[in-house]
């Protein structure tokens, strides 16, 4: 029976089970080479009160830092600290399937639906894998999946200009502090989804102008401070040129995303000496821009290659790439792409109402053709695969049912 007492009951032994990995599976230290930085970041935050990445003052966006810095600034100690984040993000994972829940009850309306993509994102191995680790991932999702609730609630209610609205756009907005994956896309998202459903130019113009608005207050914070650190106008970071640069030098023959392989070894060693971190990442971009202007054919042969690795049912890492690891991956990720594949179709005549989830796909798809791509940026198009997916398999178990 689906209600809130299974739900309950659900979620306590999905947690027992994520500290099953966090604490027996994992030992209580670092795992992943990335976490040493993002650790390193909140132990300096916390106890400098300035955001530094090594002698880098921009080098990614800061939100999970400043969490991180919260638990170590409470324990003083890293593997408490350790201890603490995988705890909380255990809890938003389940936060997460709640949200799924929410989100899918919402577009398709069926209750077993959404308490299917709610027992699946508890469980999805990849999303149980990163809750363990101090990266940036989970906290973004969580972001995400609640900017994707409000759209959905603004859309349910009829696309008023009300809190729902404001909510959406301070949400999606707020996942640019932690991964600036979005970019410029959250006023294009929201104006793109109502247009698509009510046709309308002159109030789309009217909601991309209060989107901008929203949008460059929430930004303005990072803004003003970059400029006071670089008197210079940074929007982002200082690293997403040596993302399209490690995407699209001559070295890269496979898309890779490895800095020990798959770059020009003595320029990376020449560019990384340069103390400036806006002229390095300057230097990385006119690196990567000569490249693609004199090689269009082995740029494109790479986003090629980029595409495969994106949507791998495989993983590309050498060192996750085994028999066991690569079965699960095809009966969890394999299985919820094959599924939603099945929902764009079921669903074509439903598009507007999924519009948004396919923009932010193709989106998510391009940007990371562009630069670089790994089954890790693809994470957070996972909770949306599921809601698809988890619509066709209930419809495929209800018909199998019926004809019985």
């Amino acid at each position: 029976m689906i209600n809130r007492q299974s739900m309950t009951f659900i979620s306590i032994l999905a947690f027992i089970f994520y500290q099953l990995v966090n604490f027996i599976y994992f030992p209580i230290d670092l795992i992943f080479p990335d976490e040493q930085r993002f650790l390193a970041e909140a132990i300096t935050l916390a106890n400098t009160g300035e955001f530094w990445i090594g002698d880098n003052r921009a080098w990614e966006m800061p939100l999970t830092a400043i969490v991180y810095a919260f638990f170590y600034k409470v324990f003083n100690n890293i593997e408490y600290s350790i201890i603490s984040i995988r705890l909380f993000q255990s809890l938003l994972l389940i936060f997460q399937a709640l949200l799924v829940y929410k989100i899918s009850l919402i577009i398709f309306r069926i209750k077993e639906v959404a308490f299917l993509s709610f027992c699946i994102v508890l469980f999805y191995p990849f999303f149980v894998y990163y809750q363990a680790l101090l990266l940036s991932e989970t906290i973004f999702i969580t972001i995400f999946l609640i900017a994707f609730y409000y759209l959905y609630k603004w859309y349910e209610a009829g696309f008023e200009i009300n809190k729902y609205f404001i909510l959406t756009n301070i949400f999606f907005t707020l996942t640019l502090y932690s991964k600036g994956t979005l970019s410029i896309l959250p006023p294009l998202l929201i104006t793109l989804f109502y247009f698509c459903n009510k046709l309308n130019i002159k109030v789309s113009i009217k909601i991309f102008i209060y989107s901008s608005i929203i949008y460059i207050l929430i930004m303005s914070v990072w803004w003003i401070r970059n400029y006071t650190v670089f008197d210079k106008f940074v929007p982002f970071t200082t690293s997403s040129a040596m993302n399209l640069y490690l995407g699209a030098n001559k070295n890269n023959k496979n898309g890779g995303v490895d800095w020990s392989k798959d770059i020009e070894p003595s320029f990376v060693k020449d560019t990384n000496k340069i103390k400036d971190e806006l002229r390095k990442n300057s230097v990385y971009k006119d690196q990567a821009m000569k490249y693609i202007k004199n090689n269009p054919e082995q740029y494109i042969r790479l986003m090629f290659l980029k595409f495969k690795r994106f949507y791998n049912f495989t993983f590309n890492a050498d060192s996750f790439n085994s028999v066991y690891y690569n079965i699960l991956s095809i009966l969890s990720y394999g299985t919820m792409i094959i599924f939603s594949i099945i929902c764009f179709y079921l669903s074509r005549k439903n598009w507007k109402t999924l519009a948004p989830i396919y923009i932010v796909i193709a989106y998510f798809t391009l940007i990371h053709v562009l630069y670089i791509a790994s089954l890790r940026y693809r994470l957070p198009l996972e909770p949306l695969f599921i809601i698809m997916a988890s619509f066709s398999i209930i419809l495929f178990k209800n018909k199998i049912i019926k004809d019985k």
